[in-house]
């Protein structure tokens, strides 16, 4: 016999109990989302006691910091200061009085201390996380990433920059990748935490044009010879490879030995695919699995292909897991090169 026919009071509370066991579980997903949004909010992530950085700087890199405390358990935090007397034991200190890594579920903490006046900087890593970042890692970002834009006066960008091979390398972790994988691990020599920073240095003499190629070089030799600039380290803004507001843009910015031994080993890692052509523009393209492979643009001047990454830089965009997108809605003049593809609204690529 069906009661709730018969009984409306029990269907009745029937429908109550089904209303507080939803209400229940809500206020549970809400319980854990706050927690989760709590966490993220009580982490001092820069503490900047000399206003080094602009309010617009310290949100950008707050936003990295969101990213691996949210996706990693990772509490990083950084101290900008001057006048610290020892910086080794001020870190360590720092790192135990300020709780470093409690905002991590399992206690996996990063810490950056930069000291402008004794222009020293130092990273330290918790114990849940020397795994993951190693003495050499550590010693490899400070020296060939960190400190050369330091030296530029660029002290914001290179803490971003830095951030990005910490969340390069946690991402790198979480997949199953080891060390050997990573295009730093054959360029590092040695341990270490504690280093000048070169505030203010200068950078390095630029290498000489030692690339220049005929005028019947493709852009698959272009792309080749590149490869063999990054691996030689060779930042010369003016290599004749690049185009002529490709050169003066490069001018104007850092490259770094730890980025230049990345495109190198994305590079060797990438085989091109197709070549798209269309007046005096070109586009190499890997195939669309290899989403960390990103395509390359060319322009034809004076009768060469170079690489144009002036337009590059404002098409392509790379996500969380280093994979490439377009920017949703390019339409730029290398365009012709993707109509074969559908796009998602966040500009990754599919096959048609």
């Amino acid at each position: 016999m069906n009661t709730s026919r018969h009984f409306p009071q029990a269907r009745q509370a029937g429908r109550i109990r089904l209303l507080v066991m939803l209400g229940l579980f809500a206020a549970v997903v809400l319980a854990i989302a706050y927690q989760a949004n709590d966490r993220l909010a009580s982490v001092p992530r820069v503490t900047d006691h000399i206003n080094l950085l602009s309010p617009d700087e310290r949100d950008r890199i707050a936003r990295f910091h969101d990213y691996l405390l949210s996706d990693h358990d990772i509490d990083y935090r950084i101290l900008i200061a001057r006048g610290i007397d020892d910086i080794n034991q001020f870190s360590v200190n720092y790192f135990r009085d300020g709780n470093i890594g409690a905002a991590s579920n399992s206690a996996r903490g990063l810490l950056l201390v930069i000291d402008t006046q004794a222009n020293q900087v130092r990273l330290e890593v918790s114990y849940a996380l020397e795994p993951i970042y190693t003495d050499a890692f550590v010693f490899y970002v400070e020296h060939n990433q960190m400190t050369e834009f330091f030296a530029a006066d660029r002290v914001a960008d290179g803490i971003l920059a830095t951030t990005e091979m910490l969340i390069t390398r946690a991402n790198n972790a979480a997949s199953g990748l080891g060390l050997d994988t990573e295009g730093w691990a054959a360029s590092s020599g040695g341990g270490g935490a504690r280093v000048d920073a070169r505030i203010g240095e200068g950078t390095a003499a630029r290498r000489n044009d030692n690339v220049a190629l005929g005028e019947g070089a493709s852009p698959r030799e272009v792309l080749d010879r590149y490869r063999r600039a990054m691996e030689d380290r060779n930042n010369n803004p003016q290599l004749s490879i690049y185009s002529r507001q490709t050169r003066e843009m490069l001018g104007q910015r850092v490259m770094t030995s730890a980025q230049m031994d990345n495109v190198a080993k994305s590079l060797r890692n990438c085989q091109p695919e197709k070549l798209f052509n269309q007046d005096n523009r070109a586009v190499l393209r890997y195939p669309i699995k290899a989403r960390t492979c990103p395509p390359y643009f060319f322009l034809r001047e004076d009768n060469q292909w170079r690489l144009d990454f002036t337009v590059m830089i404002n098409a392509i965009r790379f996500g969380r897991n280093n994979e490439w997108r377009l920017v949703p809605g390019y339409s730029g003049p290398y365009g012709f090169a993707f109509t074969d593809l559908r796009f998602d609204r966040n500009g990754y690529p599919y096959p048609q």
